[in-house]
């Protein structure tokens, strides 16, 4: 196994602690000591990795974001009709929002300084804006989705959707649903 691939994964097993460690104690209650227990590593190597707590918490940010975006990614350009891959997209997007629920905006406002927090969050917004950009244009291309749309504003709005209201109901219908408003808006 080569070296970057160890300390690749290192780094994941630390990034995945800290996710059960914040989910058990809170972001108040999260210590880079238990996030090293967790992780079965020495706090030592959590400080090669991250060079402080802000640094870790961005790098966890970073690290979820970016994962959901490779998949909202890999959902979007699926070889299937566009309401079937918003249906994809919207369920992948409910179940980030349940992992993080409460968490993501108190751990990404931790994250950064305040003065950097605003851009460092809106280069993360705009990469979600330009996979969804990128969604859209195809549906129109395809002619699955209205043409006289603007493609920015669409995928704004389309980003927009997607959280889970503290309700009791059902995952399934509630997708459903989602996707028949949206298609009734913006399907051709």
């Amino acid at each position: 196994m080569a070296l970057t691939t160890r300390s690749t994964d290192k780094r994941q097993l630390i990034l995945e602690a800290t996710i059960r460690v914040l989910r058990e104690r809170g972001l108040s209650g999260l210590k880079v000591e238990d996030v090293a227990r967790a992780a079965e590593v020495g706090k030592g190597t959590v400080y090669l990795y991250f060079r402080d707590k802000r640094d870790l918490l961005r790098a966890l940010v970073e690290y979820r974001t970016l994962g959901f975006y490779a998949d909202a990614e890999r959902i979007t350009r699926l070889k299937r009709p566009f309401a079937a891959r918003l249906r994809e997209l919207l369920a992948r997007r409910l179940a980030f929002v349940d992992e993080w629920r409460g968490l993501w905006s108190a751990v990404a406002a931790e994250a950064v300084e305040r003065g950097a927090k605003e851009a460092w969050l809106k280069g993360l917004h705009e990469r979600y804006q330009r996979i969804l950009e990128a969604f859209v244009a195809d549906g129109q291309a395809r002619g699955e989705v209205r043409s006289d749309l603007d493609v920015g504003f669409t995928a704004a709005a389309l980003a927009a959707i997607g959280c889970t209201p503290q309700l009791d109901l059902s995952r399934e219908a509630y997708l459903d649903h989602l996707v028949e408003i949206w298609m009734k808006g913006v399907g051709a």
